[in-house]
């Protein structure tokens, strides 16, 4: 018998408002265990697409489009038997190309080799048109009996044949209906579509550094799509008369803002397998409608399964109105670390930004903030990325020759991975005195209370504590 998923939802946040406070972040941890596999009742549990980008492009240099074939036939041998699967060949039109008719596939060993030989097959020639690529996939998703549904979409070119604002209605119309994993080879793509893909469908967005490495990224891409068996998971919120939601955003495993699809105060959050992600909830409060020195309710999250199965219990977010500095100044470490982590993904987006301006002297001022916060978060991949673009010596950064566009779509793309928090050592020292002045941020001037290792404000990690903040 199949387990039963594990659902567990956790707020972090600190309670405490001063009376010029106007808002109440949380941070909200929510994991999924033991979703195990689909249960076998030879009814398929998941469909997959591989929109492939065949435009002229891709036949220069040859490489590209021969890597996308290669990737493609690596993706369909790793797709489980019983999953529902096409491929379609996409330029200024779509074409499934696998299988023949405008029903999907039933992946088994006949309908993945006569799929290869179908791959083997795509040729490079025409325009790029996203929208079309994007509607096919929904309609082809609509015939599907199934409610886990996930494309992979490989492009090489800019959207230069979709008329204009196609593209944004196309995503509309596809919002909710399937989730969509987007990857850009080569150096002429624009890494915005590519975001703005990613961001309404639920996946995420990424740039092929090398054309060998496509097929190993396609295979991990569909075996966690297919590793996905809770089909929907929602976060219902609910807001008092005095707060109202100012904005709620995925924050890990990546930064995405969820704000405008947050309909009702309820959140979709799309399939899940055996994962953990953290949401950063931000409410507007009116702090003169609080009585100091008690504890206010300013609204409640409630993690839902199906049509409306309530799978966790419902969290409070709770407001104390204090004068006291050393109580409402103190930032919650979770939340500090989301702050942080935002304000990493705005300098190395402006970093690249001045670059591609020509501006080398604020490139390397963005990116020496970006390298200094992602070393105080521990977040390893970003500053391999960023390793690509810089050279670090003694503090001092200073840009590399002969970047690629490639590498600066990574930074770009990569700029919402964000990181757990690493795991601490346990250091023996004598307690922190609560006692002596409020600590103040260098960047943003907030202040703190004695022993905050963190601004609340911007993320800004302080120094020992004794040390000048």
């Amino acid at each position: 018998m199949p387990e039963t998923p594990s659902f567990t939802l956790r707020l972090s946040q600190n309670k405490y408002l001063a009376p010029s406070d106007d808002r109440m972040d949380a941070v909200l941890t929510v994991r999924v265990g033991d979703a195990g596999a689909p249960v076998a009742d030879g009814a398929p549990q998941s469909a997959e697409l591989l929109l492939v980008d065949c435009s002229s492009s891709m036949d220069w240099p040859p490489t590209k489009i021969e890597a996308a074939r290669h990737a493609c036939r690596v993706a369909v041998d790793s797709l489980r038997d019983g999953v529902l699967f096409g491929v379609v060949q996409c330029t200024a039109h779509a074409e499934l190309v696998y299988p023949a008719t405008r029903q999907l596939a039933v992946a088994g060993a006949r309908t993945r080799q006569e799929a290869k030989a179908a791959v083997s097959g795509l040729i490079a020639g025409g325009g790029t048109a996203m929208s079309q690529w994007l509607e096919l996939a929904r309609e082809l998703f609509d015939r599907c009996p199934v409610e886990i549904r996930h494309a992979v979409l490989l492009t090489d070119g800019k959207n230069e044949s979709d008329r204009r604002g196609a593209l944004e209605a196309a995503l509309d119309r596809c919002q909710g209906a399937f989730a969509c994993d987007a990857r850009g080879i080569g150096d002429d793509w624009d890494p915005r579509d590519l975001r703005r893909i990613a961001s309404v469908l639920r996946g995420s967005a990424d740039a092929v550094l090398e054309d060998a490495e496509l097929a190993g990224d396609f295979r991990r891409l569909v075996e966690q799509a297919m590793g996905r068996t809770v089909p929907d998971l929602r976060l219902r919120l609910t807001t008092m008369p005095y707060t109202r939601l100012r904005f709620v955003k995925q924050v890990f495993p990546t930064e995405v803002d969820l704000t405008a699809q947050c309909r009702a105060l309820e959140l979709p959050t799309g399939a899940w397998g055996d994962e953990q992600r953290e949401y950063h909830l931000c409410l507007e409060v009116d702090a003169a409608e609080l009585t100091r020195y008690e504890d206010r309710l300013l609204g409640t999250v409630t993690l839902l399964e199906g049509a409306d199965t309530a799978v966790s219990d419902r969290l409070p977010v709770v407001g104390y109105l204090t004068d006291d500095l050393s109580l409402s100044s103190v930032p919650d470490e979770n939340v500090a670390r989301v702050t942080g982590q935002s304000e990493l993904g705005r300098a190395l987006r402006a970093g690249w930004d001045a670059f591609e301006r020509g501006d080398r002297a604020e490139a390397e001022r963005e990116w020496s903030t970006a390298h200094r916060l992602a070393t105080g978060l521990g977040n390893a991949e970003i500053l391999k990325r960023l390793g690509r673009l810089v050279d670090v010596h003694d503090g001092t950064v200073t840009i590399k020759d002969g970047i690629r566009p490639r590498d600066g779509f990574s930074i770009v793309l990569g700029s919402a991975i964000s990181a757990l928090p690493p795991a601490e050592p346990v250091v023996t020292r004598a307690p922190l005195a609560e006692g002596g002045p409020p600590r103040e941020c260098v960047l943003c001037g907030h202040k703190a209370r004695p022993t905050a290792t963190r601004c609340g404000r911007c993320g800004e990690p302080f120094g020992p504590a004794g040390a000048p903040s």
